[in-house]
């Protein structure tokens, strides 16, 4: 920028600083060589932070406020604020939009100039009812030179038409298919499930469609290859139609390959024949696409992610910054990074369409989201690590009032709503929906989960639940309060649950939740396995198959897993369970060794489940629980104060439940 530029921003920023607060203007249709006054706007996020950064060092101990105004500011590289950018507690930065106006940083280009796609350069293999209805476009032309991959995480291209995600061409259009026996050569180790398995990727394939792949250029297959909570893309090295054998390219998935597993196809030329499916060509750079039905392309708004960094913004050390009311869409990664400082907030934000995750924060302090909405995600919704599980120091970090819905799109399993890690977090008021896999994962303690809504989730993988906690008894300290499970019944061997306490998950307290229509196969609304000192109280089950349902373990189990590597290097590296710390808040750890499955099911309200336990161990408190038949009656008939007094439960505050300030969903 040139020096009189500078100068003209610096007499711009004295003129709007003169009432204590320093004010700048960002408009898609400004130039960063101006003041940043509301006629002169700037025009980007970078052009804002420089001027933001010479009015610290002006008028330092002034509240700085950047103004967007309504728009599309594109995004072509991540942009990174450090502690340069900083705030302090009585002198805030602040980056919001107008009131009454949407910015939005995009990191998608429009695609346009879509002819029809001559039949010559169609695959033979297309049905014949598809091929007069596939549009083309040249990415060159576009200025698009970055292609991605087609299932590598962080590098996927996305189309969207009209706000809505397209299908890179697949087959079959929905779901999966079953593959026949594996038959690679070795065999993988006995499981308890007994089925028949190979290290090696080579199946048999059964339908006879997948002969025509073989002049596809690069297949890629999704699939749940052993286990149902564990998916993995894999590329196909040949397919061998005389014996119907499909041989994968290493590396081979981690568990192997069984009989009858999950899977489908795609990035496939010859499969575009879907409304809504495409297909790029990396060698030529040609896209080609099925429009939905009733779409014009050439009216359509039409476009692919091309932002292909880690992130799209980045917060570094920074501390006492705001985003307000901003919307960040389409990048090939994750919007946002929090990374330490401290008192960082996103109000009111909106988040949408990236190929990874929502927002990362990374260790600092008291960081915070409220009132956001996030949606369509390849991955999860957040990502969050603070405190210090060792000193039991809280991180102070907390997600309230946020809808997070749509995510696991690309990644079916372990990528969740919200994934905690650490100590002193708390997650209110949010609404989690619509996965294949688990809502939320807890590793850490002292996280504080209340009065959110979780429904729709576990659709697809197994032996999950809407909250899923893993085989580590130090996490201590979880309260899991006044939350509405709904809808969570999926699962394909073991099951689905609300709650789910896996191998050895000790010490929880879920208490005042609303579960309605939570399990399926061998799980209930809560699930167990093998852990202790858990207490399930004061809670109201709706139309589940089971209350609770436990996994019990043996003692010898119990005691082997305790003596392992692994646990004790939880348990004593990690963090110490022995020292005084652990030992006085959590008193429970000193008989860690006695009393496998001793848990507490008590005080609650059970209407019409199957069953209030499935296979309690003999340890299991079982007190003061009622059971009763709905009689047709819905959930809320049983919520009021004066019914849940009727039999012995105190207030389960339904009302509370929910986000209830989120400018996105109550407008």
């Amino acid at each position: 920028m040139k020096k009189n530029s500078f100068i003209l921003m610096a007499c711009a920023m004295f003129l709007v600083s003169c009432s204590g607060e320093v004010r700048l203007y960002v408009a898609p249709d400004g130039d960063d060589s101006h003041g940043g006054t509301r006629s002169e706007p700037l025009r980007t996020f970078e052009g804002a932070q420089r001027a933001v950064r010479m009015a610290l060092k002006k008028r330092p101990g002034r509240k700085v406020t950047v103004l967007f105004k309504g728009g599309e500011y594109p995004v072509r590289q991540a942009v990174s604020l450090t502690a340069e950018d900083a705030g302090s507690p009585d002198a805030p930065v602040i980056y919001r939009a107008v009131d009454g106006e949407t910015p939005v940083f995009s990191g998608s280009s429009v695609l346009a100039h879509w002819t029809k796609a001559d039949g010559a350069e169609l695959p033979e293999g297309l049905e014949a009812s598809a091929r007069d209805k596939i549009y083309v476009t040249d990415l060159h032309a576009a200025g698009i030179t970055d292609f991605g991959d087609p299932t590598e995480a962080g590098k996927r291209p996305e189309l969207i038409c009209n706000g809505q995600l397209q299908t890179l061409a697949r087959w079959p259009n929905e779901g999966f298919v079953r593959a026949g026996s594996a038959r690679g050569a070795t065999p993988c180790p006995a499981t308890y499930i007994g089925e028949h398995g190979t290290r090696e990727g080579v199946f048999e394939y059964l339908n006879p469609s997948l002969h025509r792949w073989t002049e596809e250029e690069d297949v890629r297959l999704g699939g749940y290859w052993y286990w149902d909570w564990k998916d993995e893309f894999q590329r196909v090295e040949r397919l061998d139609t005389a014996t119907h054998t499909v041989y994968l390219r290493e590396p081979y998935h981690l568990y192997g390959y069984r009989d009858s597993l999950r899977y489908f196809g795609l990035n496939l030329f010859c499969e575009t024949d879907h409304p809504g499916e495409w297909y790029l060509n990396r060698t030529t750079g040609r896209l080609y696409w099925y429009p939905p039905e009733g779409v014009d392309p050439e009216q359509a708004e039409v476009r692919l992610t091309c932002l292909a960094d880690r992130y799209m913004l980045t917060l570094d050390s920074c501390s006492h910054l705001t985003l307000e009311g901003l919307t960040f869409r389409d990048g090939r990664g994750t919007a946002i990074l929090i990374r330490g400082g401290a008192h960082n907030l996103l109000s009111g934000c909106r988040i949408e369409r990236f190929g990874r995750d929502g927002v990362h924060i990374y260790e600092g302090t008291e960081h915070g989201v409220t009132g956001c909405y996030l949606s369509t995600f390849g991955h999860g919704g957040f990502k969050i690590t603070g405190g210090d599980r060792r000193t039991l120091t809280p991180a102070g970090h907390f997600v309230a009032h946020t809808v997070v819905e749509n995510f696991s799109v690309f990644q079916r399993t372990y990528e969740p709503a919200v994934h905690l890690t650490g100590c002193g977090i708390r997650i209110a008021n949010n609404r989690f929906c619509n996965s294949s896999s688990s809502a939320m994962r807890l590793e850490g303690n002292d996280f504080l989960i209340e009065y959110n809504e979780i429904s729709r989730v576990v659709n697809e993988s197994d032996d999950q639940g809407g909250i899923d906690i893993f085989y580590n008894p130090s996490y201590r300290g979880i309260e899991i309060r006044y939350n509405r499970w709904s809808d969570i019944a999926g699962g394909t061997r073991h099951g689905a649950a609300g709650v789910r306490f896996d191998d050895m998950i000790s010490g929880m307290r879920v208490f005042g939740n609303l579960f309605e229509r939570c399990g399926a196969h061998h799980f209930g609304g809560v699930q167990i396995h093998g852990g202790k000192d858990n207490r399930i109280e004061n809670n109201l089950f709706y139309h589940c198959p089971f209350a609770v349902s436990c996994s019990p373990w043996s003692e010898e189990r119990w005691l082997r897993e305790l003596d392992s590597p692994t646990l004790r290097e939880k348990l004593y590296e990690q963090v110490d369970i022995r020292s005084e710390i652990y030992l006085q808040k959590y008193p429970e750890l000193a008989n860690l060794r006695q009393g496998v499955n001793a848990n507490t099911v008590a005080d609650n309200l059970v209407i019409s489940c199957g069953q209030v336990f499935s296979s309690p161990p003999e340890a299991l408190v079982d007190r003061n629980n009622t059971v009763l038949d709905a009689e047709g009656k819905p959930i809320e008939a049983f919520c009021t104060d004066a019914e849940l007094a009727r039999y012995g439960l105190k207030p389960i505050p339904v009302a509370a439940i929910g986000p209830g300030n989120n400018r996105w969903i109550n407008d």
